[in-house]
């Protein structure tokens, strides 16, 4: 299922991504609760994931305050680091760009998460390494979820375990459903 999902993702056009890079973000402004939620962790986006810079220019604007995912060791939490306008990523754990280490670590109230696939019940499939799980499963509050992915991720049904995080919403270019 993780090979079909990312080949029709790689088969989309950069036209269509581009333009579905901004829809996605004016959906996420439109229908994401943000009046109480000033820190949300956004992913820098690879291979073919939804781009996510366009709603991160919104936010910034809205004085929100945004962070990024850094694996500090394999098969372990990640943690959160601040990024702001300007700030040079560098290359982290498996090629994920990430700020550098001097970036204060943030607790987000949201984060957007980047997936392989997705269903109509809210699971999501990822890249199989469990990060983003045994990351929100050892925070004190549970933030927001919101997937962040193209509307043709969708796929009928994902089988879940009991240590999966659903999403609380799923953003496309097409649509915000709220699970």
């Amino acid at each position: 299922m993780r090979n079909k999902a990312k080949a029709k993702r790689a088969a989309l056009s950069l036209s269509f991504m581009q333009q579905a890079a901004t829809q996605a973000a004016d959906n996420f402004l439109q229908n994401i609760p943000l009046e109480r939620q000033n820190i949300i962790a956004a992913y820098y986006a690879m291979n073919n994931e939804l781009k996510v810079l366009p709603l991160v220019e919104k936010l910034w604007a809205k004085n929100k305050k945004i962070c990024l995912p850094s694996v500090i060791e394999n098969n372990q939490p990640m943690i959160f680091r601040a990024w702001q306008r300007g700030d040079e990523l560098i290359a982290g754990a498996h090629d994920i760009k990430a700020p550098n280490e001097s970036a204060p670590i943030l607790v987000p109230d949201i984060i957007i998460m980047p997936l392989v696939a997705f269903d109509k019940s809210g699971n999501r499939l990822g890249y199989g390494k469990g990060y983003y799980d045994r990351t929100i499963a050892q925070m004190d509050k549970k933030p927001l979820l919101v997937g962040y992915a193209y509307s043709v991720q969708e796929v009928e049904s994902i089988e879940y375990e009991s240590h999966d995080m659903p999403l609380d919403y799923l953003v496309s270019e097409k649509e915000v459903r709220k699970f």
